[in-house]
């Protein structure tokens, strides 16, 4: 078995893709926190 099916796996893309996400949502999360705070 080859290095390459392993990017064939949907379970590692994923991962990949919610890794990501968090690296872009993280930043994110105190502007929306103070948002929210100021709403309520």
């Amino acid at each position: 078995m080859s290095h390459d099916e392993d990017f064939q796996d949907p379970a590692s893309i994923v991962h990949l893709f919610i890794a990501l996400t968090v690296l872009i949502a993280m930043p994110l999360l105190p502007m929306l926190m103070g948002w929210f705070t100021i709403l309520v």
